[in-house]
């Protein structure tokens, strides 16, 4: 091989000029003289620092100590550990090591409460909807909830929530509870709030149109669009400032205005049944349909969280002598037989379910009212409601002021009716009455299943 590669490069060189011959000795020394000052650079470093004298007497020694060690990797780990602690030869140089700053007991539980909130996370209402955890030794059922966001937004919504408080977003995350689930693992998204369900489906068809707009969320978007989230000028679209940003960042900020893009809105067509409508056409279109339901989001978003807030506050400062209830109607409860006839399947029974739940001092109190009267109306309210406080006198004999929160339906709660059925309860059980309604879609929590 390598006299047939001498006998190439002599005829090679054979057939070369002697300019081409000069050139080729040039670049022949130069490499030398490389090869040559890397061989020196390898010569100078330093001998290693091993007691072995060669690298296969080290192999040799290793190899004896592995074959005495347990096969389990914990106990090897645990004896190597050990015989370096005996012999006082192993020093861990923590040059590299992270520092991390501990956070306090009180902030720990702080982030814990916070995933739990109603506003935060939505718990499941099945019975089987359980996650089995373990804590100090002891299996404990808990009940699953869903996270309404996102973790990236909850974890933006904390910060500002709480400013003097500085965490990490993994670190919030690993503090998370593991009956709490990610947003993600909801199986089925029911009873959102159409609001904010249809501003969510216009940004996701515009986030390839708008500059900046790839990794916009809801959350994102209010800020886009307000000076302060927190001010009602702002989020009641009274503020001068604020009316210029949707222009300067949505309207002037189209790549292609003129391309033509599909999209999605929940409607109720004439025949008064809700449904998903597909929309074809320019993506200027589709920002005007943005634009013309902006203000009212926006005064829906800042009614819903004002509303959070003050239900969580009421919440925190409940006693035995005033409390907090929440109601609402469950979806009635179809009632099937074992062995039942092909014609049953399309008119089966039906039972309503009332479901309570009161927060006092001393304890919660969850109630759910069964009745074989599918309505809910006026009249089963009025029933179920003199039921519940007969049942709370019982329990909480020196109650005597009640905040009441529900949805905003008008056939169950919403109505003069009620209103007039409060005075007379109030007289008759002698208890302080308070109504407050929910916004939109956003009344559901542990008394809804």
């Amino acid at each position: 091989m390598k006299g047939k590669d001498r006998a190439r490069k002599k005829l090679a060189r054979s057939k070369m000029s002697s300019s081409q011959l000069r050139q080729l000795c040039l670049r022949q020394n130069l490499n030398l003289r490389k090869f040559r000052e890397k061989v020196q650079v390898n010569l100078t470093q330093p001998p290693s620092q091993s007691s072995f004298p060669t690298k296969q007497a080290k192999a040799k020694a290793l190899k004896k100590v592995t074959t005495v060690l347990p096969i389990n990797k914990e106990k090897q780990t645990e004896l190597i550990q050990q015989i370096a602690a005996d012999l006082k030869s192993l020093t861990i140089d923590n040059k590299y090591a992270r520092v991390q700053q501990s956070l306090s007991t009180d902030i720990k539980q702080k982030i814990n409460d916070y995933y739990y909130r109603d506003d935060i996370s939505y718990q499941a209402p099945g019975k089987r909807d359980t996650i089995t955890v373990k804590e100090n030794g002891i299996k404990q059922q808990l009940q699953k909830r869903y996270l309404l966001y996102s973790l990236r937004e909850l974890h933006q919504l904390f910060l500002e929530e709480n400013p003097d408080i500085k965490i990490g977003r993994s670190l919030f995350q690993d503090l998370r509870p593991s009956n709490v689930l990610y947003k993600s693992s909801t199986p089925h998204n029911t009873c959102v709030c159409l609001y904010h369900e249809n501003i969510d489906l216009l940004l996701k068809s515009l986030k390839n149109h708008i500059h900046n707009f790839n990794s916009i969320n809801l959350h994102s978007f209010i800020k886009l669009l307000v000076c302060d989230e927190n001010k009602e000028l702002c989020m009641f679209s009274h503020c001068d400032q604020c009316s210029l940003h949707f222009n300067n960042k949505i309207r002037d900020q189209m790549i292609h205005p003129t391309s033509v893009i599909k999209w999605t809105l929940w409607s109720t067509p004439q025949e008064g049944r809700a449904m998903k409508v597909d929309h074809e056409g320019l993506v200027l279109n589709c920002v005007e349909a943005l634009a013309s339901r902006v203000k009212y989001f926006l005064f829906h978003v800042f009614v819903k969280r004002e509303q959070s807030k003050f239900f969580e506050l009421i919440k925190q400062n409940v006693n035995d002598q005033s409390c907090l209830m929440q109601v609402d109607y469950s979806e009635n409860f179809a009632l099937v037989e074992q062995n039942e006839i092909q014609s049953v399947h399309w008119s089966r029974k039906q039972i309503s379910l009332f479901t309570t739940y009161i927060w006092s001092q001393s304890n919660n109190y969850p109630f759910v009212i069964v009745s074989d009267d599918p309505s809910h109306d006026k009249y089963t309210v009025s029933k179920c409601l003199e039921q519940i406080f007969t049942r709370l006198k019982l329990l909480l004999p020196s109650l005597n002021k009640l905040v009441i929160f529900s949805d905003g339906s008008a056939s169950q709660f919403k109505q003069r009716y009620l209103f007039k059925n409060l005075t007379i309860l109030a007289k008759r059980f002698s208890i302080g009455l308070s109504w407050n309604f929910f916004a939109s879609s956003h009344g559901k929590g542990k008394w809804s299943s």
